[in-house]
């Protein structure tokens, strides 16, 4: 949901904007847990390719495997530059890792870590309820997992600019033609979304958003995707028309003619040094070329893959991730993924190279889930029985962080996020956070069918006074709206709330379309006000810190941003 615009204009409401999109769906499901494996690849196995976003640093977690980075090269897969170093990295890139020749599953060792980002340039709409943003034509998902940098050089200008931390702090292109005002420029990582249905094309959906000033590159603006039609030298990905008449285009490494160089189906990757017109519907690049959406295409490779599943079948038992089909075989019927889920997939790649025979499938992020935001100071870590896993208690949740939850620290102004500067890690997590200047959260969860939260991701941020939640309003006990004088009161995930009936604002599917200001169960709320004895309270005057935004129940697919 989009944050009205009196409260956009400060970084505390960059927050409470992240917080809102953290809260999402209804139902069940649970993160990091094994819907099926088979002894056809054993989990021990180091995995020949490893594509997924990174977690964390020190070195660098990809996939819940920890990477000794000391002799890997950095490269950059657009630019095709030299090694970049680590200093590169950032928590929520999407990379493909290629392990060293003895490198193991024990002890992960990587020989070269491929930046791949899927879209570059500005921002031409962001998406209100649907939690959705257009880059280069290209829709782009924003979930509770996503992650945002900025990088621009006004933060450290002498009267610095806020930083964009969340969508609502994102600038929509206005205008059209000669007279568009450019949207925030972004770097936009994650894993293409297909249903891998001919024609159908592909989204994004984005791990990491790196707010950034506009770079003069070759490949400054960039988009890829699934091809959904294509005919001499036109093709089209997602909302953008693309005119291949003056690029030079490639397929396997070799330079070959544009005109029907690429197919309806395939992964196509497009890059130019000139913005198109705004807001971007055509481009004309000076570069194209086919990718697969296989790290590797070598029969019988080990790969190990994380996305979103695009379509199930049951007979025979496969699934598609990321545009590529999944034999799902060894899966049981009964525990196939479902269609939305977010998964991680470690098999071998099948003859012709361009299906995967699964070995072993996990669930990241259940479609359905119940997902919830949290910001306020972290109230202790304790150490679980589990490896690498510990509870965090936050607003007196307790939240469970493992080797699946992306780790950032914000709290330092235009901080590095690199492996060197940052090493906030699984191993490191209880040590760092104690060493932590600032002790102030923004963490987002997914409850599992009894209630237990795990942790998709932990941000620390600049401490502030300042608490909040957004999430689903509970059914028990039930909400009591009051009046003047009478506060009302209601729970999410069981945290209480005793809120000012006059911070009580009400909005349909954007901000100009008031709803109701009357509390339900099931409303899908954000709430910022104080915490103190075990209950979030929100006073009048409201305001970026003293609000409860009430959604109302969500509406089907476009109210579940997971």
């Amino acid at each position: 949901m989009k944050l009205p615009r009196p409260f956009q204009a400060s970084a505390a409401a960059a927050l409470a904007a992240a917080l809102l999109v953290s809260a999402c769906g209804g139902g069940s499901g649970s993160a990091g847990t094994p819907v099926s494996a088979s002894t056809a690849t054993p989990q021990s196995a180091s995995p020949g390719s490893s594509s997924g976003s990174i977690s964390a640093f020190g070195s660098v977690f990809v996939n819940g495997h920890e990477f000794d980075t000391r002799n890997a090269r950095v490269l950059d897969d657009d630019a095709g530059s030299a090694d970049l170093g680590t200093g590169a990295l950032e928590v929520g890139m999407s990379v493909d890792v290629v392990p060293a020749a003895d490198s193991t599953d024990a002890h992960p060792d990587a020989a070269e870590i491929h930046l791949h980002p899927l879209a570059r340039g500005y921002v031409d709409a962001v998406g209100g309820s649907a939690s959705t943003l257009t880059v280069m034509g290209q829709t782009v998902q924003v979930t509770a997992a996503t992650n945002f940098s900025d990088h621009r050089a006004c933060l450290a200008a002498a009267t610095p600019c806020s930083a964009i931390t969340g969508l609502g702090g994102l600038a929509a292109t206005s205008g059209s033609g000669a007279s568009a005002v450019a949207g925030s420029y972004v770097t936009v990582f994650g894993y293409l979304y297909s249903s891998g249905a001919a024609g159908s094309g592909s989204s994004i959906v984005a791990t990491l958003v790196s707010v950034r000033d506009p770079l003069a590159s070759p490949v400054a603006y960039k988009a890829e995707g699934v091809v959904s039609a294509a005919g001499g030298t036109a093709l089209t990905l997602g909302g953008l028309a693309v005119d291949l008449s003056a690029a030079t285009c490639r397929s396997a490494g070799a330079s070959v003619p544009c005109s029907g160089a690429y197919s309806v189906g395939q992964v196509v990757s497009v890059v130019g040094a000139t913005a198109p017109v705004l807001p971007a519907t055509a481009f004309q690049p000076g570069l194209a070329w086919l990718r697969s959406a296989l790290p590797v295409a070598t029969d019988g490779t080990v790969v190990e893959l994380e996305g979103k599943v695009g379509s199930v079948a049951t007979s025979p038992a496969s699934f598609t991730l990321r545009g590529i089909q999944i034999d799902a075989s060894a899966v049981p019927a009964a525990s196939l993924p479902a269609v939305g889920d977010i998964v991680r997939v470690t098999g071998t790649v099948a003859a012709g190279g361009t299906a995967v025979q699964a070995g072993a499938v996990t669930l990241l992020h259940a479609a359905h889930a119940a997902t919830y935001g949290f910001e306020g100071d972290a109230g202790g870590v304790s150490v679980d029985s589990t490896a690498n896993s510990y509870g965090l208690v936050l607003l007196g949740q307790r939240i469970t962080v493992n080797a699946g939850t992306r780790l950032a620290d914000r709290s330092q102004r235009n901080g590095d996020d690199g492996p060197t500067a940052n090493p906030f890690n699984i191993t490191t997590f209880q040590s760092y956070l104690a060493a932590s200047a600032s002790q102030h959260l923004l963490v987002t969860a997914q409850a599992d069918a009894a209630g237990n939260l795990s942790a998709l991701s932990v941000t620390i941020v600049p401490p502030a006074p300042t608490a909040g939640v957004g999430g689903r309003v509970d059914a028990t006990p039930a909400p009591v709206n009051g009046s003047a004088g009478t506060p009302t009161v209601f729970s999410v995930h069981g945290l209480a709330v005793r809120a000012d009936p006059a911070t009580v604002i009400g909005f349909g599917r954007d901000w100009q379309h008031p709803l109701s200001t009357q509390v339900q169960a099931g409303d899908l709320v954000l709430v910022r006000g104080t915490w103190a004895g075990g209950t979030l309270t929100v006073t009048a005057p409201v305001g970026p810190a003293s609000v409860v935004i009430d959604k109302g129940t969500p509406q089907g697919e476009d109210d579940d941003v997971s």
